[in-house]
């Protein structure tokens, strides 16, 4: 005879996309939307003589505190590529002064760049010419840099991994959260077969408070189960 479990609920819990575990999540939310088609009573007596009622949609949304760019990636239909550490010889840019002339790699701040003209002729000073920074260098109006002027920055790029965003047409995940209600100490497990994450509505970078991002997405029929009675779209296990 199955047990029947009555208790209060404080939910808390690891989440994992594929396997991944993505770090903090703050929140984790079913929605489901249905469609009722309703015959009227033409009888007498007003209301309806027959109804049924259809699942139109199945959402999960989740929102990450974690800004890892494969969290990223999952709201924004990115692709994560590594970037590993190396030498960049003599990449042209152009002198902006007092503002940012940004390299197609990270800068390594650890190593110093070397900073010429465009004939090698002069070799600039760090910090009296230009200051550096992991997205660029910044040519300094006080300095022997011209507005407007080729010069060539050789670096060492940093380690790490670039998102491209907007570029996959949407991947189906499964997710698994391992759960712990903190009320009563038990273990329970919530699986969702296929979720198929949506672009992200906003993303805030820049703020004064720690930052969080909502993802949304369809939980989609798992085709391949057909036992009957069984869940297509996910199941949650308490002890």
């Amino acid at each position: 005879m199955s047990e029947k479990v009555t208790e209060s609920y404080i939910g808390s819990g690891i989440m994992y996309v594929d396997g991944r575990d993505v770090g903090n999540a703050s929140g984790v939310k079913i929605d489901i939307e249905q469609e009722t088609k309703s015959q009227p009573n033409y009888r007498g007596g007003g209301g309806n003589s027959a109804e049924v009622t259809k699942i139109k949609s199945v959402k999960l949304s989740v929102t990450m505190n974690d800004f890892s760019n494969e969290n990223m990636a999952l709201g924004l239909r990115g692709k994560v590529e590594v970037v590993a550490a190396g030498a960049v010889a003599a990449e042209p840019l152009t002198a902006v002064l007092d503002g940012l002339c940004d390299t197609t790699k990270m800068i390594d701040t650890s190593v110093a760049p070397v900073v010429k003209n465009e004939d090698d002729s002069t070799t600039y000073v760090l910090n009296d010419d230009y200051i550096v920074s992991a997205g660029g260098i910044r040519p300094l109006s006080a300095g022997a840099i011209q507005e407007g002027q080729a010069i060539k920055v050789s670096y060492t790029s940093k380690a790490g991994n670039a998102l491209q965003a907007l570029v996959e047409s949407g991947k189906e995940v499964k997710v698994v959260i391992d759960g712990i209600n903190d009320a009563t100490g038990k273990p329970w497990t919530l699986k969702f077969y296929k979720w198929k994450p949506s672009p992200t509505s906003s993303l805030d970078l820049i703020s004064d408070d720690f930052g969080s991002f909502d993802i949304e997405g369809g939980v989609l029929a798992d085709a391949s189960i057909v036992a009957t009675g069984k869940s297509k779209f996910f199941v949650r296990s308490a002890a």
